[in-house]
């Protein structure tokens, strides 16, 4: 018996391991989507970005799928051989599979694939197609799927090319999907038939560089310098060939005829290998001279345009440009702006002048370029000698940079100032040095600060002064994040060193009261905060007797001591307008806005945060941005911004990933955010994520914060398995917290979903003792704070006496809640409010006051895109009325509006075609998307949608409450 084409799926399937590319699932995702819905993907970039490894990924995942997959990867010497890429394609198909082809089409194929005779009476083109089509189609015989990866079509053979086109316009009655990939700029055979998919392949992002690197040489690489990584990223454009190639242990990376030239600064990126530079420049090759100096000129620049080019002394640098413009080397913007076809030709220009040629271009810009910071960089590369006045000025312009929101080109700049000190200024080069540093940390460049404060400490020629020490230490300190617990003896240190000067000794006491406010001692930090602001007072240092305040303000307001709190803040706020220039003292914003929060005033607590990140983020480090960043994600949930929540927390997340920091503060932005707009999945991961990384730095504040994010999340799915676990993490919060004797309105409401978590699992004399120990935490509050955390008190109260079958009690208290949250702009904590309410009455058989309440809960949601809040409430009505979940009308269009209305009010379809002047069958149809839509099956559940509807509270009273006011106008 002739064999089946099934057997030859063995040989087909045979090929690599499977791989997985780097930062490309998004990508892969869309891909394998197009696949599924087209029948030719067309996948564009330039070389090296990794076409051929996503293919690649493609195929694998066909194959461990069961598809048959085919492949061709010609290369440019295959352009010249005929059908080349057809027997490539070919190679895997078994003699038994041409075999079962009529004779005059298998004789062409087999003359193409060089397996037999070439015929001899001029048809064979005609035959040669037939035979593929035949060929691919027995192979999708019984719908067997069939993928065709033609990885290299700008190499393909003409011959091969023809006879593809051919097979790509009968791929999907052929039952085929084709991928191919293609180098951007080529121009390719007209392959692709109407409706295919074009997808341009990405640049990997930075983490994406990181993870190449690391992959390629180990865990070496993972010792790159966080500065040499973006430069990596950013001269190789994210290409991955040539991130591997810039890299400094990559094999390829060097060549031994390869020199490095002087003078480069740090700024101008990873040294390009001679090979590559030679391939990356040679249509440059036959430039005239004065162009290629043109173009040395415009790479040296930061920001070069034609006028600079013109102030250099060239007439017309647009037309000497043109010729580099056509072979793709630059190009000109509207506003003159000259710009590089690809970062990578930038840096070999760089790389291929002389150290004389580089010296001169420098020494023209330096003359010539506007900005002084800029101006003063070139003069610095353009003199490679130790010259103290020139150190005096790239000390200033550092500085200058650093006002101007540039921390990156300040560190550059100090780094400069440092190397042209003479080397007998010992004093003047470690001021410097920790000038650098500084600069460093604010650019989020914590490894080259450590080693330069360390290189300070260690240096036994030449020792720093006791000053210089302390502010080597400070820098220490600041690079520590939320790992304090092991400085102490940094601190310990640096104030033996800081005797005499009340300065530095202040600005050592803020750190100690930092470290003992992370390290879970609340009493400890206000007494160092309290004296960090004495000294800095003594020592007339205004900036840090701020930050001491402000720091003792939030410790008291943690200790349940509003009045005092505000006292406190009040005096920072007296300090910080008493500084000489503008206030801008981010970290009192910052606790501005969490004190406004914390007394429910979230509409002034956005505006705060908001005006922060407008004003200060150019000048803010990466760490003072995160914190600005989680805590505008905590003010967005409080106020129902859930969309608004998930991207700030995914700006938290980026911030770190460029910074290639780590820090648990984003995942605990995360989990806030997607415990009100995501998933409680992903909230429960980042959560867990939070919590251990707190942990692992000895952050006890954050770990109290991240357990509570985390016992949220758990208790909000609503299960007893939930409930249990929510207990376990808000039982640890609860001991932590005590311990550190919190008392503030975060605090309470951890125990008010303790309490809750309690009820749910019948605990309910734990629960009554939770609350008392809560409601003792309020003693000292003042109105009006705390209010939303007295609110959830009350829920919490609720739910125990309905867990005791006190239903009357159990509303009164929830109707209290609900009462006061509608009086408050928490929009999320009284939708949990009105969801236990309504389940709490549903338990009792209320039925219509559940359904209002757990109808104005899911309404509110729909508004805010509340999703975990939603699916808790509709999950409720699911339980109000089993079988026919009720949704609002907000989801029927006008037409279904007016069918459902009539057949609520009694119509028959015959009575309402009449009354809309429609057919029956038309009123039938649109019965049926409105019963869908609603959930119902029938007539009667219909009406008993139509009755919910009059119980819309939110439609009426909630939107003209503050709540939604304030949800109106964000």
């Amino acid at each position: 018996m002739t064999p089946t084409p099934v057997r030859t799926t063995a040989r087909l399937l045979a090929g690599p391991p499977p791989i997985r590319p780097l930062d490309r699932d998004g990508f892969l995702d869309t891909a394998r989507a197009a696949l599924r819905s087209r029948p030719v993907l067309r996948i564009t970039g330039p070389a090296g970005i990794g076409k051929s490894t996503l293919v690649q990924a493609l195929a694998d995942e066909a194959r461990a799928q069961g598809v048959t997959t085919l492949r061709c990867a010609p290369g440019p010497d295959d352009s010249l051989l005929p059908y080349g890429a057809l027997v490539d394609l070919l190679a895997p198909v078994g003699p038994e599979s041409l075999a079962r082809l009529p004779a005059e089409p298998r004789a062409a194929l087999r003359a193409a694939l060089l397996r037999g005779p070439e015929p001899t009476d001029g048809r064979d083109r005609l035959a040669l197609r037939l035979a593929v089509v035949e060929l691919l189609s027995g192979l999708t015989a019984d719908g067997a799927p069939l993928l065709l990866v033609l990885d290299g079509v700008h190499w393909l053979d003409r011959p091969s090319a023809e006879l593809l086109v051919y097979v790509a316009h009968r791929a999907d009655p052929l039952g085929l999907r084709i991928v191919s990939t293609e180098r951007s700029g080529e121009d390719p055979p007209p392959l692709y038939p109407p409706g295919t998919l074009e997808l341009a392949v990405p640049p990997l992002s930075l983490s994406g560089v990181e993870q190449l690197l690391a992959q390629d040489a180990g865990p070496g690489a993972a010792d790159l310098p966080v500065r040499l990584l973006r430069q990596i990223h950013e001269v190789s454009g994210g290409n991955p060939s040539y991130a591997l190639a810039l890299a400094p242990h990559h094999p390829g990376s060097r060549h031994p005829d390869d020199r490095h030239p002087e003078g480069r600064g740090a700024a101008d990126g990873p040294y390009v290998p001679s090979a590559l530079r030679r391939r990356l420049l040679a249509s440059a090759a036959g430039l005239p001279p004065q162009t290629r100096a043109l173009l040395l000129l415009a790479a040296t620049a930061a920001r070069p345009t034609l006028d600079l080019l013109r102030a250099a002394g060239v007439a017309d640098p647009a037309a000497v440009l043109a010729g580099p413009e056509r072979l793709g080397l630059v190009g000109t913007d509207a506003d003159g702006a000259v710009r590089f076809g690809h970062p990578m030709q930038r840096a070999a220009l760089l790389d291929d002048a002389t150290t004389r040629e580089r010296l001169a271009a420098h020494t023209v810009l330096a003359e010539l370029v506007p900005d002084p910071v800029e101006r003063a960089r070139h003069l610095a590369l353009a003199t490679p000698y130790q010259d103290a006045a020139l150190a005096e000025l790239l000390s200033g312009a550092a500085a200058s940079a650093r006002t101007a929101g540039r921390p990156d080109t300040a560190y550059e700049l100090a780094v400069l100032a440092v190397e042209r000190t003479p080397a007998g200024h010992h004093a003047d080069r470690t001021d410097r040095l920790l000038d650098a540093a500084g600069f460093a940390v604010d650019a989020g460049m914590h490894e080259e600060a450590r080693r330069a404060a360390e290189s300070v400490l260690a240096t036994p020629a030449g020792p720093a002064d006791p000053d210089q020490r302390v502010r080597a230490r400070l820098v220490l300190l600041e690079t520590a994040g939320q790992a304090l617990g092991d400085t102490r003896g940094l601190i310990e240190a640096g104030l033996a060193d800081a005797i005499g000067n009340a300065g530095l000794q202040a600005r050592l006491r803020l750190w100690a009261a930092v470290r003992a406010l992370l390290g879970g001692s609340t009493a400890t930090a206000a007494e160092q905060a309290a004296r960090a602001a004495e000294l800095a007072a003594l020592a007339d240092d205004r900036s840090t007797r701020v930050s001491a305040l402000g720091l003792l303000a939030t410790v008291q307001a943690m200790r349940g001591t509003p009045g005092d709190a505000e006292h406190t803040l009040a005096l920072a706020l007296s300090a910080a307008d008493s500084l000489a220039g503008p206030a801008d003292d981010r970290s009192l914003m910052r606790r501005q806005a969490l004190a406004e929060l914390d007394a429910d005033q979230v509409v002034e607590a956005h505006a705060r945060i908001t005006a922060l990140l407008e004003r200060s983020q150019a000048r803010a480090g990466v760490e003072d941005s995160l914190a600005t960043l989680v805590a505008l994600v905590r003010v967005q949930v409080r106020r129902g911004e859930c969309a608004q929540a998930l991207a700030t927390a995914e700006r938290c997340g980026r911030l770190l990933t460029d910074a290639d920091l780590p820090s648990p503060l984003a995942a605990y932005a995360a989990a806030l955010a997607e415990t009100a707009a995501g998933t409680l999945d992903r909230a429960r991961a980042a959560a867990g994520a939070a919590v251990d990384g707190s942990t692992a730095d000895g952050d006890r504040l954050f770990l109290i914060r991240a357990l509570g994010a985390l016992g949220t999340a758990q208790l909000l799915a609503g299960s007893p398995d939930g409930a249990a676990a929510a207990v376990e993490s808000l039982q640890r919060a609860r001991e932590l917290g005590a311990a550190m004797e919190l008392a503030d309105p975060d605090t309470v409401r951890r125990l008010a979903d303790l309490a809750e978590a309690l009820a749910l699992l019948g605990e309910t004399a734990e629960a009554a003792e939770v609350l008392a120990e809560a409601r003792s935490l309020t003693a000292g509050w003042t109105p009006p704070w705390g209010g939303g955390a007295l609110a959830a008190l009350e829920r919490a109260e609720g739910l125990v006496q309905a867990a005791l079958g006190r239903i009357g009690a159990a509303a009164d208290a929830l109707s209290a809640s609900a009462e006061r949250l509608r009086g408050l702009p928490l929009p999320l904590e009284l939708v949990r409010t009105l969801i236990a309410w309504g389940g709490a009455e549903r338990r009792a058989r209320h039925r219509v006051v559940a359904r209002a309440a757990l109808t104005e809960a899911a309404g509110i949601c729909r508004l805010l895109a509340a999703a975990p809040l939603l699916r808790r409430a509709e999950e409720e009505l699911d339980r109000l009325s089993p079988g026919e979940r009720v949704r609002t009308a907000m989801e029927l269009t006008a037409s279904e509006q007016r069918v459902a209305d009539l057949v609520s009010a009694g119509a028959t379809n015959r009575e309402v075609a009449a009354a809309l002047f429609v057919s029956v069958k038309t009123v039938e149809g649109t019965l049926s998307r409105v019963y869908r839509k609603l959930g119902v099956r029938s007539r009667t559940g219909l009406a008993r949608a139509a009755d919910i509807r009059g119980h819309e509270l939110f439609t009426d009273r909630a939107r003209d409450t503050p709540l939604m006011r304030g949800v109106r106008t964000s």
